[in-house]
């Protein structure tokens, strides 16, 4: 058996971790900003936006630039040490947020299969009542993810590919019926109509700004780029990145144009859980509407393991910029890259992401944003870094427009979370605190650095 990911591993890992289960929920937002057509307008808007962004890591890893630590080295290596710490503490910031959610919406989606499984209140968080089932729910779904992870990471990609490629079986199941059931009468008004407070581009303008949120998550495999397999070229890893993002574009719209086909549209604007209303009220099938639960707690899966398997990864990037010394000792494989030991750096994930998970459903919106900021920093740095690399016009010309696509997703996130929660946002204190944290924790390390003899030289690589 060859050891490494395939191109189809990677791509899934890719997939699986755009595609998780927000689109159950904001479903209803996206019918009510720009309705059915406006909504296929805005994800293949965003979806372009995102590829611009791709292009850069996809030139970075024909580049060969991913393959000894993905984003952070590309950084470290073009931009310098100190942009490099930042990557890395933002996708660890990011990483474990989306494993903390995931685990969070796990609990939602299994109490809304089984009620019972609920449990009785034990506390409120941020306003919200907190149940023991679903506290029970998140830690056992966080310790399935890092029991996972310990496993060889090929291990771990069969695993994904299980998931997801279940998770496209059953979506195809109620698309399809769908399409027997439905009425396209359900459909119209394709667009929303224009009113005093937003025209109709502006609905389909304001929906494309949040897009790149929907596609976060394929640059995954930059984490995973030197884990491949040897026949796996450095530019397969960047055409999967692409890849992934259109297939996801493809799946948003297949279920856009389902939900409101089965059922009209407006129906869903208010409703809770709007993709499994849809089903159930225009199919008339609790079971139906149960496929798509079923779909989106797989997607939960799915994003949870890629993103847990990135977690691992960029911890222990992170570890060694902040321990320089450690590099010197790390034991190497045959290809002359760091064994990574995934033992302490799972226990402090599962750790970290079982305390955010414990806030329940009212940290959702906030750890959205924060990851989804940290993100947007990463994808500001890659872009940069790429654009630094070039040396044509093309590439120079496409990764410049990539950051101004990142720096445009950084802005609408903060201005997000203001306008929802004011300047006391509990995204902008997470925000803050990690900052304050990873800046002091930089600090000592450089100062501990420059204090050591000549004997410590050989970390400097890192610097």
């Amino acid at each position: 058996m060859k050891q490494g990911l395939t191109a189809n591993q990677l791509f899934l890992m890719s997939f699986g971790g755009i595609v998780g289960v927000g689109w159950i929920t904001v479903l209803g937002q996206w019918f009510l900003l720009a309705g059915p057509g406006g909504s296929v307008i805005a994800l293949v808007l965003g979806a372009l936006a995102m590829l611009l962004v791709a292009s850069s890591y996809a030139y970075l890893a024909n580049a060969r630039r991913l393959d000894s630590g993905g984003e952070v080295d590309a950084v470290q290596n073009l931009l310098g040490p100190g942009p490099g710490f930042v990557v890395s503490s933002a996708l660890a910031l990011s990483c474990i947020s989306v494993v903390a959610f995931e685990a969070v919406s796990a609990g939602w989606i299994l109490v809304t299969l089984f009620p019972s499984l609920e449990g009785e209140v034990i506390y409120q968080a941020f306003g919200r009542e907190v149940h023991s089932g679903t506290v029970v729910i998140a830690v056992l779904v966080t310790l399935a993810f890092a029991v996972l992870n310990l496993r060889p990471v090929g291990h771990t990609a069969q695993a994904q590919n299980v998931v997801v490629l279940v998770k496209i079986a059953i979506t195809v199941v109620f698309c399809a019926a769908s399409v027997l059931k439905g009425d396209v009468q359900n459909l119209m008004p394709l667009l929303v109509a224009s009113t005093p407070e937003r025209s109709t581009i502006g609905g389909i303008l304001a929906m494309a700004t949040t897009m790149p949120l929907w596609f976060a998550g394929f640059n995954v495999v930059a984490q995973l780029a030197g884990e491949r397999q040897t026949q796996v070229s450095a530019r397969a890893v960047g055409w999967t990145m692409h890849l992934s993002i259109m297939a996801a574009c493809v799946f948003y719209i297949c279920i856009v144009l389902a939900a409101a086909y089965v059922v009209p549209w407006q129906s869903l604007l208010s409703a809770p859980l709007p993709a499994a209303s849809a089903f159930r009220e225009g199919l008339s099938s609790n079971l139906m509407a149960n496929l798509v639960l079923i779909a989106g707690l797989l997607g939960i899966i799915s994003t949870g393991i890629a993103c847990f398997t990135a977690a691992s990864r960029v911890v222990n990037l992170l570890w060694r910029q902040l321990d320089p010394e450690r590099v010197r000792k790390e034991a190497v494989d045959d290809n002359g890259r760091p064994v990574l030991r995934v033992g302490p750096i799972t226990v402090v994930i599962a750790a970290v992401s079982i305390l955010g998970s414990l806030a329940g459903r009212a940290a959702l919106i906030p750890i959205v944003n924060v990851a989804s900021l940290c993100m947007a920093l990463v994808y500001l740095f890659m872009c940069v870094a790429a654009c630094r690399h070039a040396d044509a016009t093309g590439p120079r010309v496409r990764a410049a427009l990539g950051a101004v696509v990142a720096a445009f997703m950084c802005v609408y996130v903060l201005y997000a979370a203001v306008d929802e929660g004011g300047w006391s946002a509990p995204e902008l204190a997470i925000t803050v605190v990690s900052a304050v944290i990873a800046g002091l924790a930089w600090t000592l390390r450089t100062r501990i650095f420059k204090t050591k003899g000549p004997k410590h030289a050989a970390a400097s690589t890192l610097r």
